[in-house]
């Protein structure tokens, strides 16, 4: 009689379990965090690709910024400052060519999916250039419309901005070629949360 009551109460217990696991599941589904990173070429202003983040859940998103000039190598990270994990990392070398360590590889542009009606670009008030070192560098005429044209007919803009219209687009310019840098090796990232 015992064995059967064991038996029976280590059969709740399993039921019990599964059940609490699978509404974790949920949960987690529900509170899905994702961060997008769309590449955009410095001097065409072309999308060239991108990687989509997922994270635990946080109610906010700052960036945190990590900044080693290149005194001959330098380098730059950018932190989910909440959650202390990496969005971008990359070397800086002068009179050279640095590169992305992470993420380690985009998706290509054919990878995303696209809309007919394009998003209606956000007000300006609503980009914030990532300010890495006082000295970071962004042209004074930095024309925010011209890289939201080349993301507005993107699934996944019209998705992020849909879902979280007030979070703010954040604008990273990456100059792995510095000195005699050169600006065909530059590129934009532009950061949005879900």
């Amino acid at each position: 009689m015992k064995k059967l009551l064991l038996l029976m109460l280590f059969t709740a217990l399993s039921i019990l379990s599964c059940s609490e696991d699978n509404d974790d599941n949920l949960i987690a589904e529900n509170n899905t965090n994702k961060v997008a990173l769309l590449k955009v070429d410095f001097l065409t202003n072309a999308f060239e690709g991108g990687k989509e983040l997922t994270f635990e859940s946080s109610s906010s998103f700052t960036i945190e910024t990590s900044y080693q000039a290149p005194g001959d190598f330098g380098s730059v990270q950018l932190m989910y400052d909440e959650l202390d994990q990496p969005l971008f990392d990359g070397t800086i070398i002068w009179m050279g060519l640095g590169e992305r360590l992470y993420p380690e590889s985009l998706q290509n542009v054919g990878d995303f999916e696209t809309i007919s009606e394009p998003v209606e670009m956000p007000s300006e008030a609503m980009f914030e250039n990532v300010m890495y070192s006082e000295f970071a560098y962004y042209p004074d005429d930095l024309d925010y419309s011209l890289l939201w044209d080349s993301i507005k007919n993107l699934k996944i803009v019209e998705d992020y901005t849909s879902n979280n219209p007030n979070a703010m687009i954040k604008v990273f310019l990456y100059t792995p070629s510095v000195g005699i840098g050169n600006p065909a090796d530059w590129d934009y990232y532009l950061i949005l949360k879900s």
